[in-house]
């Protein structure tokens, strides 16, 4: 197990290193979201997002015939998402029989395409999985987007919550989700860079009152 953890820290290393700027891009967009959107609290709600940019956001089972109707049912047993730009709009489709940790994670995958300019006109995304160090460069840095709007890593320092159970539990993310998170968080701390970008900052201080809440809370 601890030689598959290693293995598995590597591989994101070499990854943010080969990928660095768009990893930045993502990070950047990820907080933008966060202050746009006044979030304050986790679990942050993916849902809620998709409202305040007017994003439709439907699940298989409710759009399955307009899901027909686009000539996109194929990709509904093969992806537990996707999204597309159709008619001056954005629709996020996703797999409401998986789990809702994964469902939230899914729509966040969703949004990082979007928010990140990765499909156009009448274009629409092919793959959404639980995130692993072999996936398409995209698809790395549309999971790094939803990792950080979900758990963002100045919150998670601040809770004092670097595992992948404690990330799951605090996040509502899934364990393998959770996992993918705590490589990067364990080499944030490592390094100890958190709160020198001032879109991060402003992140940190929306979350203040939420973090001192959770803080106390659990010294009683």
């Amino acid at each position: 197990m601890k030689s598959r953890r290693r293995l598995y820290k590597i591989a994101v290393e070499v990854i943010l290193l080969r990928n660095y700027e768009k990893y930045v891009q993502a990070r950047d967009a990820a907080w933008k979201l966060l202050i746009d959107c006044s979030v304050t609290a986790l679990p942050v709600d993916p849902a809620s997002i998709c409202k305040h940019y007017n994003y439709r956001l439907i699940s298989y089972r409710r759009g399955r015939d307009a899901i027909a109707a686009l000539g996109l049912d194929g990709l509904m047993p093969r992806t537990d998402g996707f999204c597309i730009y159709s008619g001056n709009k954005y629709y996020i489709f996703f797999d409401d029989s998986m789990s809702r940790q994964r469902q939230r994670f899914t729509i966040a995958h969703e949004l990082g395409h979007i928010q990140l300019g990765h499909i156009g006109d009448n274009q629409h995304t092919r793959i959404n999985r639980e995130p692993s160090a072999h996936d398409d460069p995209i698809e790395i840095q549309a999971n790094w987007f939803a990792a950080r709007i979900l758990a963002p890593a100045c919150v998670l320092h601040s809770l004092h919550a670097l595992t992948p159970p404690e990330i799951s539990h605090v996040c509502e993310i899934s364990i393998a989700a959770a996992t993918f998170r705590a490589q990067c968080m364990e080499l944030l701390e490592q390094q100890h860079v958190y709160l020198q970008n001032p879109l991060e900052q402003q992140v940190a201080r929306q979350f203040e009152s939420y973090v001192r809440r959770i803080l106390v809370s659990g010294r009683e």
